[in-house]
């Protein structure tokens, strides 16, 4: 009986740290992105293609230079939709955070570029 009251306790306490935390964030990122115009759904779909992208990475039979540089590639090109969309679509938004997105793709690209081809 003890041992279903303390896994209560910790049910409890995940869920209050999801809530006070994680939603928190969620909420307010979505709060954000609509106050300038931009729509949510699209930089969670931009994060899940890439996820399925690295997961294709990693594949067996995926595992040929050039398919895993064309996956690379692809990558690359997914992760700068978003700084497009928020630049092309996106209303008052800092001139600093297009720069900080581009130049953080850019650093990105060149790391995964050598790591890549190199090691």
């Amino acid at each position: 009986m003890g041992d279903l009251r303390a896994e209560q306790v910790g049910i409890i306490a995940v869920r209050g740290f999801f809530k006070r935390y994680i939603l928190k964030w969620v909420k307010r990122a979505t709060r954000l992105a609509r106050e300038h115009g931009l729509d949510p759904r699209v930089f969670v779909f931009l994060a899940l293609l890439g996820y399925l992208i690295q997961g294709l990475y990693f594949l067996p039979w995926l595992k040929g230079r050039s398919v895993g540089l064309g996956l690379l590639i692809s990558l690359r090109i997914v992760g700068l939709i978003g700084p497009f969309y928020i630049l092309l679509k996106g209303r008052r938004i800092a001139a600093v955070l297009n720069l900080s997105l581009a130049a953080t793709w850019s650093f990105n690209t060149a790391w995964h570029v050598c790591h890549f081809v190199y090691l």
